[in-house]
């Protein structure tokens, strides 16, 4: 069973979060990127990976040490 591990990010300044996958296998097809949103809620479902593939995602984090609000 997949285990989900969670992180807590802050939009930039501009309202904005940026996140950027990098892929291992340099030979597959180009995935396929699906958004999906709710009220509280948005996430990516990326399709055409090859089973079990590595992918990193990369974001920007900044310096500033008030921690992130859950609320």
């Amino acid at each position: 069973m997949a285990q989900i591990d969670q992180i807590s990010l802050r939009a930039d300044a501009t309202g904005s979060l940026e996140l950027v996958c990098e892929r291992s296998a340099s030979e597959a097809p180009e995935p396929r990127v699906r958004s999906f949103t709710g009220k509280d809620e948005f996430g990516l479902l990326i399709d055409n990976l090859n089973p079990n593939e590595q992918v990193t995602l990369f974001f920007e984090t900044t310096t500033d040490p008030e921690p992130a609000s859950l609320e």
